[in-house]
């Protein structure tokens, strides 16, 4: 068996600009089929004759296990490789896509669509994501706009492709073909190619020594799989203080973006916008936010704003566009309203994944990636039907914008709620801190061992303690 070549740092470039390319084209099927599954909501509510709020259960549900099975995700990436559970995942989510083909009722398409296409759609999602941050340091930001372009390319072109499959194939054999689409991110899985880390080496020897000393003091195999599975889903991330408060923020974030998705082509259908114009909203939107995306990725390395301000306008700007969608009572001001929303979701968008690698580690970045997607898919399981029991409660749309912009701008006031660990410091690669490195963990350096003391302790003198920022700036604002 060849011998394991561990390299220092992420290379920056190399194969890694191919994993971009894969990962890309997972956002172009995968996130731009979750995104445009609105197309097939009005269908479903006029084929089924159910209310909004249980119709808009669909398209949670698949958002939902999208996000929240990345724990899953991660842990059995961790345990073979993203690779291996990216190919497995595009199978099963055509799988699901083609037992709906037989679906009679809402329930069936609630197991079909949401759970088992939603978990296939999660084995390929946050695994790519992951793997970025691997390939990845000072140009991550970058690295991750180009491929998360990805999905604003899927939003514009999926769409009308829908409607155009609904309307010459009906909804079954529509859903056959996406099935079919889904299939081509084995394709990008296999461009996957694992690469190993000095870091992946630390941490095993970390997790070596922690469970030898485990096995010292346990005397049950059920405790010590216990152990091992905690290990595995890496539960220890949920108590790290500043990665707790920008999941909580993200929660609400993505309990109002998640409306809009759902339920701006049936808005638009309300207001008396013909199917297919309706349908190209989404698209607008997908298009304005693919460039923005790309742009913003790359701005953002240059270091000359804080990332967190960077997401925070981003989430902002969201807000502001949610409350102006009921006001757009013309197409021509539903355009325009898309394509303020496309710019300003794509300032946030490439900064996830940074933020977590950043609060998690790269060793570590599979698990935090699963937990922040966790928070995010509980509220894309809230978030659609909460918008369409609003439209069953006032006979229209306008009540479900509002709220949704309540939602974002309170996700805003929470990432305030933590100055010391986020909104104070820069949190792009720099050049005098450790890249890797969690943010509040306090670094000794300059320091001096006195082995001068009589009963032979080392003693540690003159010690520094270094809270510099990753940008290598001070922090007067660190928390220690």
């Amino acid at each position: 068996m060849a011998k394991v070549q561990f390299s220092e740092k992420p290379p920056d470039g190399g194969w890694g600009w191919m994993v971009v390319v894969g990962t890309f084209f997972i956002h172009v099927v995968v996130v731009g089929s979750a995104k445009s599954f609105g197309v097939f909501y009005a269908e479903f509510r006029e084929i089924f004759q159910e209310s909004a709020g249980i119709t808009s259960f669909i398209g949670s549900i698949l958002g939902a296990v999208l996000l929240m099975c990345s724990p899953i995700a991660g842990a059995l990436s961790n345990l073979t490789s993203c690779r291996t559970v990216i190919i497995a995942g595009g199978v099963i989510s055509a799988v699901g896509l083609g037992a709906s083909f037989f679906a009679q009722t809402m329930i069936h398409l609630f197991f079909s669509v949401g759970i088992l296409t939603g978990f296939g759609l999660c084995l390929v999602y946050s695994p790519s994501l992951a793997m970025i941050g691997r390939y990845f340091d000072k140009r991550h930001a970058t690295a991750n706009g180009i491929a998360v372009c990805g999905s604003g390319v899927g939003i514009f072109a999926l769409p009308p492709l829908f409607q155009f499959l609904i309307d010459e194939f009906g909804w079954r054999g529509a859903l056959l073909i996406v099935g079919g689409l889904l299939l081509n991110s084995c394709v990008c899985g296999a461009l996957m190619k694992p690469i190993h880390l000095e870091e992946d080496r630390s941490q095993e020897q970390v997790d070596s020594g922690s469970q030898g000393n485990t096995n010292l003091k346990m005397t049950t195999t059920l405790v010590s799989i216990g152990q091992k599975v905690i290990e595995t889903f890496d539960f220890t991330l949920l108590k790290q203080r500043p990665f707790l408060v920008y999941s909580v923020s993200s929660f609400g974030t993505s309990l109002g973006n998640s409306m809009i998705f759902v339920h701006l082509v049936a808005h638009a259908q309300d207001i008396g916008v013909e199917k297919t114009q309706a349908a190209f909203l989404l698209s607008i939107m997908g298009i304005s936010e693919a460039v923005s995306r790309l742009i913003n990725g790359w701005l953002s390395d240059r270091r000359k704003i804080s990332k967190v301000y960077y997401y925070m306008i981003g989430i902002a700007g969201l807000g502001i566009s949610n409350i102006a969608i009921p006001f757009g009572r013309t197409y021509t001001g539903l355009v325009v309203c898309m394509v303020v929303y496309g710019l300003f979701s794509g300032i946030f968008y490439p900064l996830i994944a940074v933020l977590v690698r950043k609060y998690s580690g790269v060793s570590r970045i599979s698990g935090g990636l699963g937990w922040a997607f966790v928070f995010q898919g509980a509220a894309f399981l809230l978030g659609p039907p909460v918008a369409g029991w609003l439209y069953d409660a006032t006979g229209n749309y306008d009540m479900s914008f509002f709220a949704a912009a309540i939602f974002i701008f309170v996700s805003v006031l929470v990432l305030l709620l933590n100055p010391c660990s986020t909104t104070s410091r820069t949190l792009g690669p720099g050049t005098g801190g450790l890249p890797d490195r969690p943010d509040g963990i306090v670094v000794l350096s300059h320091v001096k061992r006195d082995v001068s003391s009589e009963d032979g302790i080392v003693v540690l003198s003159h010690v520094k303690r270094d809270v510099s920022s990753e940008d290598g700036q001070s922090n007067p604002g660190f928390c220690g």
